[in-house]
């Protein structure tokens, strides 16, 4: 009887091992599309200018790397805004949360945290000059996505992520404003809410 029993047991841990060893892949994607970035404001020693440092949105290209361990996943992100005429913004963090599988498809819902470089911001034609010409930011985010894996167990991956970024810092950075009248001494705000929506591709391993 203990005999059929270790046999039992050998035979289910046999069976779960390789199960649990598929449950841990690895996912390197790229993703690109549109971010619409956090506004400021320039408040004039002389008057209240209002004017967007960016764009109403930007090019958002990055990517990112995913450890699927069941239920929960790890990961790290990178990216970069950019248009001509506008500041940029570069974002390092990392990602926690849950992901799951409904056959070949992927649903996630992620956590971000890291820091976001706001740069190049004499770039708006609005300033003349600033007394930085980048700051760091820290900010939180969420990251739903969705996915369709192509093969049972690795593959092409082809969807779309969401993403909404709120900064917990802000930097108030006094710059030169442009205006019909001539020039102003200001200060520009840094600091907001970004959100985005892109289109991802990538490898699961």
């Amino acid at each position: 009887m203990r005999r059929h029993i270790a046999l039992a047991v050998v035979s289910i841990a046999l069976f779960a091992a390789p199960r649990a060893a598929r449950a841990a892949a690895l996912t390197v994607e790229g993703y690109y599309g549109l971010a619409r970035p956090s506004s400021v404001d320039f408040e004039s020693a002389v008057g209240t200018v209002n004017s967007h440092l960016f764009h109403d949105s930007l090019n958002i290209a990055g990517a990112d790397v995913i450890l699927h361990l069941g239920l929960l996943e790890l990961g790290a992100i990178g990216d970069v805004t950019f248009k001509s005429n506008s500041a940029s913004q570069t974002a390092i963090g990392a990602l926690a949360g849950v992901g799951f599988e409904l056959g070949q498809l992927r649903l996630e819902a992620l956590g971000e945290a890291g820091g976001h470089r706001i740069g190049n911001i004499t770039e708006n034609p609005n300033i003349v000059t600033s007394s930085s010409g980048s700051e760091w930011l820290a900010y939180v985010g969420l990251r739903p996505g969705i996915a369709y894996r192509f093969g049972p167990s690795s593959g092409v991956i082809l969807g779309l992520w969401g993403y909404a970024r709120w900064d917990v810092t802000d930097k108030h950075v006094p710059v030169t404003v442009s205006s019909a009248s001539g020039t102003a001494p200001g200060e520009l705000k840094l600091g907001g809410t970004t959100v985005g929506v892109t289109a991802r591709v990538g490898f699961d391993f």
